[in-house]
């Protein structure tokens, strides 16, 4: 039987994408999620990225959104996705969720103001989603 986690602070979200990466925040508390950056992909090393990122903001956890197929199939993107979650949770000092980030990028297109990155603004839907999912108790051993 795993222990349960309680995620207190802020929760790190990542919009994974071969060429960038969006990062957004959200606070436990709060709930109001924050577009923070990208992180470009062919210059910079994720799992470095995230480490700084999650020191400097002393994050819980992360969370990365697995994109799928129009019809939930995974795909090679799933499988490159997955890939980088993996190296994720072996490298970083909190828990590393990854959540099905279905319809989060086409929201995100009418969410993002011209200033914004849309994938930024895409993991924050991301994180947003994640906490409903938490408080409806369908991620497992995870509370707020």
């Amino acid at each position: 039987m795993s222990s349960k986690i309680s995620l207190e602070g802020d929760v790190l979200g990542l919009d994974l994408g071969k060429s960038r990466t969006g990062v957004a925040r959200i606070h436990t508390v709060a709930r109001i999620a924050e577009a923070l950056l990208d992180i470009n992909m062919a210059k910079d090393d994720l799992v470095k990225a995230v480490e700084i990122i999650v020191h400097e903001l002393q994050a819980c956890a992360v969370v990365a959104g697995l994109p799928r197929g129009l019809d939930g199939q995974e795909t090679e993107q799933t499988r490159w996705a997955e890939k980088q979650v993996a190296l994720l949770q072996e490298h970083l000092s909190v828990p590393v969720f990854a959540i099905d980030e279905a319809g989060t990028t086409k929201q995100a297109e009418l969410q993002a103001t011209e200033h914004e990155s849309r994938d930024g603004v895409a993991a924050g839907i991301l994180l947003e989603d994640f906490l409903r999912e938490v408080e409806r108790g369908r991620i497992a051993n995870v509370s707020i």
